[in-house]
């Protein structure tokens, strides 16, 4: 049996699901077939490898919590080869080796769809404390569902055939079932709320036979939203990555309701709405997926902010780090004050007096460790309060403080870094509400960056509680299991450049800008201390991956950095550098995402960079410019609203600007403001294969 194979060349034909599904490390991205935003995901289920790609044993496809597989004689045991295999963001399609079953699978908002060809059974199992029944031609499924130890009501799981099926053994936790005939379709809706509700879902989404129609109907969802995107030039593989990437940026956040009502973890309630969005990762996604979304999604972009206000009355506070249904919390800062300052200087509609309050008694009231989310002030939070730095211990003193992850730890240099920026996005916000006076005492804690600036090392170094700088301190391999004594997953080399809302104050005290250059020069060529010490340096930062020198492409806090070059006026230096990087560690290849997606952090870099510009600090409504993949490509903004971006020639290589033009006028720096593209805007390049050192606009 072969593959019913069909070529297209739409942006949804181009997405390779398979991307980044071998780490480099840590994790690996699932080759998921979904509809934008929704919690439904569709992928060959297995266990044992890690590594997707390399994963050959196929255990069943997903109903929600439980699973369905193919199989013939009683045995369900059965291998995936790829090259028989097609997968695209709108339908898998797989020959399953043992018995040739044919497999293929895609899905609607609230359903799983399957249709199997040549198997002879199916097993549907249940996880553990699980049921399972028959009533008539329907079969109903109810999971236990868990989240941060709290037992929810579960997943109610409705699953249908398009032909009679006959139940051949029940064992109370799984049934088998005869496959009626070749090619049968198989329809799941999953609901939070009840089977009710996952019948509801179940009768508008299919209908029996409709298995064909619902993957045309899904290719058409995903066009209409990679179609937001256009590029020419380059390779089809670098077209490839970049639909690839864009199509991760709709991955998350994932909408909870079901036709009119939903479920909230946040309150343990049923609500009325048509729209509710969770599962979120702020320190990851404030940076690169919320800000392409806010340009080329708006209208779910604030449902989303929406969702989060609701959160936050739901809960009492505004969360940054949420899991389908609670805050979790393991990382630092608070930032959704990100979140809605960049929505506000970018123009989105959103409550944001409402908050501004949640943001303000976040900054307040609310402890700043990691995984301590919803918690009172301790010592540490209030020495940041008081003294303007979240304080260290001292070499070889014991934790006193219960609240700290024995793990997580303190991360006293990065919580610093981190809140001095949501700080600064906090006075934003409060200025723009007429709250003079809370601007001006965000604004002075925003500086709270220069605090823990060591003059003599010129790094960042970690405070104990009474100022006192922490003794034999190496900016290198100092603070055990990812530096996360001081730092969070990186080390000093990366946080010296994290102060999003002041890289000119940060060069003036590295020294200037002549020196800064210096130190980010000197960042893209050191090594891990030794010419054989980089598996000591990857065991302690498993993180950083995607190595340049000390610069990690793999991990979020280094987002930025390149484009720091522009602020020292060396902005050839940022297109050397950004090229190298996309073509190194951006491919169409399973190995061709270097750090973990974080939820679409690290393809929403790509997406920006290919593009040719970056916001290096959201909440500014300012744009840093770098260098393109493509000849040409343009984001449909909403309204009938295009910003163009022409290079001629950076499709064959050509990386450097020669002179660039915003709306036809000479384009003085490299920068651009969300206001000046808002309204449509085309920005033209000339592109060069040798270096410009100067930057006026001008050829």
């Amino acid at each position: 049996m072969e593959l019913d194979k069909k070529p297209g060349n739409t942006p949804a034909d181009l997405v390779n699901p398979y991307i980044g599904s071998i780490s480099h490390l840590l994790t690996t991205t699932m080759p998921e077939v979904f509809v934008p935003y929704s919690y439904i995901r569709v992928f060959p289920l297995g266990e044992g490898c890690v590594d997707r790609y390399c994963n050959e044993e196929v255990l069943g496809f997903p109903l929600g919590a439980a699973s369905i597989m193919p199989g013939k004689g009683g045995d369900f045991e059965n291998t995936l080869d790829h090259s028989r295999e097609w997968c695209r963001c709108f339908k898998n399609e797989l020959i399953l080796e043992k018995y040739g079953i044919r497999a293929e699978m895609t899905a609607a908002r609230h359903c799983h769809l399957y249709r199997f060809t040549g198997a002879g059974e199916l097993r549907i199992s249940v996880p553990p404390g699980g049921t399972i029944g028959q009533e008539n031609d329907t079969i109903r499924i109810h999971t236990p569902f868990k989240d941060r130890d709290r037992e929810l009501p579960g997943q109610f799981i409705i699953l249908k055939l398009n032909k009679p099926f006959t139940v051949l053994s029940n064992s109370g936790t799984g049934l088998v079932i005869d496959a009626p005939s070749n090619g049968a379709e198989y329809y799941a809706a999953v609901s939070f709320i009840s089977f009710e509700k996952a019948a509801e879902s179940l009768s508008k989404e299919v209908s029996p036979g409709c298995f064909d129609a619902a993957v045309e109907e899904l290719k058409g969802i995903w066009n209409s939203h990679l179609g937001r995107f256009q590029v020419e030039g380059n390779t089809e593989d670098r077209r490839i990555v970049f639909y690839t990437a864009v199509y991760r940026v709709f991955r998350r956040m994932i909408d909870n309701a079901e036709y009119g009502e939903y479920f909230s973890g946040f309150d343990l309630k049923i609500h009325r709405g048509d729209h509710f969005f969770t599962r979120d990762q702020l320190w990851d996604t404030f940076r690169t997926a919320h800000p392409i979304r806010m340009l080329a999604d708006r209208e779910n972009e604030e449902l989303m902010l929406q969702s989060y206000l609701d959160m936050y009355g739901q809960s009492g506070y505004l969360p940054s780090f949420i899991s389908q249904f609670s805050e979790v919390g393991p990382m630092i800062g608070f930032h959704a004050a990100a979140l809605f300052a960049d929505a506000r200087s970018r123009g989105l509609k959103a409550d944001y007096a409402k908050a501004y309050e949640g943001m303000r008694k976040n900054a307040m009231e609310q402890c700043m460790l990691p995984w301590n989310c919803g918690t009172p002030l301790t010592v540490l939070d209030k020495c940041y309060l008081e003294k303007g730095f979240f304080p260290a211990l001292k070499k070889g003193e014991k934790e006193t403080v219960p609240n700290v992850n024995e793990f997580e730890r303190r991360q006293a240099v990065s919580v610093t870094l981190e809140h001095s920026f949501d700080d600064w996005c906090v006075a934003q916000l409060a200025k723009s509400l007429g709250k003079e006076d809370d601007y001006n005492y965000f604004m002075k804690r925003s500086n709270n960056w220069k605090n823990l600036y060591r003059e003599d090392l010129g790094l960042f170094a970690p405070r104990d509680l009474n100022g006192v700088w922490v003794e034999d301190f190496d900016p290198m391999y100092s603070g055990g299991q990812g530096g996360r004594d001081y730092f969070t997953e990186n080390n000093g080399f990366t946080w010296q450049w994290n102060v999003l809302h002041d890289p000119i104050g940060l060069f003036e005290k590295m020294g200037g800008k002549a020196e800064a250059e210096k130190k980010l020069d000197a960042l893209f060529r050191m090594g891990t201390g030794g010419s054989n010490n980089k598996y000591v340096y990857m065991g302690q930062f498993p993180d950083s991956t995607g190595l340049m020198g000390q610069f990690c492409m793999g991990n979020e806090p280094s987002f930025h950095i390149p484009y720091l070059y522009d602020y020292l006026g060396t902005p050839w230096k940022a297109q050397k550098r950004l090229r190298e990087l996309m073509d190194i560690w951006y491919t169409n290849s399973p190995i061709g995402l270097c750090g973990d997606e974080d939820e679409g952090a690290l393809s929403g870099w790509l997406v920006f960079s290919a593009l040719g510009f970056f916001p290096v600090c959201p909440g500014s409504g300012r744009y840093a410019v770098g260098t393109t993949l493509f000849d040409r490509a343009s984001i449909s903004l909403g309204d009938g609203k295009i910003f163009t971006i022409t290079s001629p020639g950076a499709g064959e290589g050509k990386r450097y600007i020669q002179s660039a033009r915003l709306n036809g006028k000479a384009l003085g720096e490299p920068f651009f403001s969300h206001k000046e593209l808002s309204a449509g805007a085309e920005l033209v390049l000339e592109m060069g294969n040798s270096p410009r050192m100067t930057w006026n606009g001008n050829i």
